[in-house]
């Protein structure tokens, strides 16, 4: 029977894994801030087909903008060592952070062999997220912060897995408009193409005696102008003084429905 630890290792092996699959080379390989993040998402995959009950029973905890588990984090080198997975070590840029790791390991037959070991609910989300964020930090983070246990915690909160559902697992609204960046590298690739076409197309099509006419006459910049830009500027009130200003928000923010992407009246 699996352990807690020995799950953990096992999710952590196989985010690696599938990250070797990548067509890039460069995106295989993964830092401890997307294995811990990738735990997590598998834990919520198990979640939404067990009635809460998460996978690993790792408790999570609200912490930095994202969920977090110390003992997840803890198994990242010694459950990657036992693989011979490729540690790579880069100089970070900030003086105040540690070094930069990345792991990789490209392997099929130890690939398949960890997937059988896992509950299909799990690799079968895992396998969608990872070939899509990659090592894709802030996309990953804008991800995992608008599922649902992230958005009824407060900071520092243990998250509660039994609120999700059978629905979507991400909060849609809570993501925002879909940004290029959000998307991998096939999907920018497939994106770029499909606008070369439809410029082809238009150019195409394109009659060269079309004019296109302003149906808007050039504005007058005069006395009448300058006095309705005044007026304009005076419904916002007054201005604000220049300086350092402090702005303090109630804790009951975080338990907001504005966080879950509700209707405001």
């Amino acid at each position: 029977m699996l352990t807690s630890s020995s799950r953990v290792d096992l999710l952590i092996q196989y985010a690696v894994l599938l990250s070797g699959e990548q067509e890039d080379f460069s995106a295989r390989s993964l830092g401890p801030i997307h294995l811990v993040k990738y735990v997590y998402l598998a834990d919520l995959f198990y979640a939404r087909r067990n009635n809460g009950i998460i996978f690993t029973k790792t408790k999570w905890q609200f912490y930095k903008f994202g969920p977090w588990s110390q003992s997840v984090h803890e198994r990242i080198e010694p459950a990657l060592n036992t693989i011979d997975a490729e540690k790579q070590a880069f100089q970070s840029e900030y003086e105040d952070r540690r070094d930069w790791v990345r792991w990789r390991l490209r392997d099929e037959k130890r690939l398949t062999e960890i997937e059988n070991q896992l509950p299909f609910e799990i690799t079968s989300g895992l396998k969608e997220d990872v070939h899509h964020f990659g090592q894709d930090t802030q996309g990953l983070l804008h991800y995992v912060y608008g599922t649902a246990p992230m958005l009824s915690a407060a900071p520092n909160e243990f998250l509660d897995f039994s609120i999700v559902g059978n629905g979507p697992l991400v909060d849609q609204a809570a993501q925002g408009p879909l940004r290029m960046e959000s998307l991998s590298n096939r999907e920018k690739k497939e994106f770029k193409e499909r606008m070369r076409t439809l410029r082809a197309r238009y150019k195409k099509r394109a009659r060269k005696d079309d004019k296109l006419t302003n149906p808007v006459q050039d504005a007058r910049y005069d006395d009448v102008y300058d006095a309705g830009v005044l007026w304009l500027d005076s419904l916002a009130g007054e201005p604000f003084e220049e300086g350092t200003h402090t702005v303090s928000f109630s804790n009951e923010v975080w338990k907001s429905s504005t966080r879950k992407g509700a209707d405001v009246s």
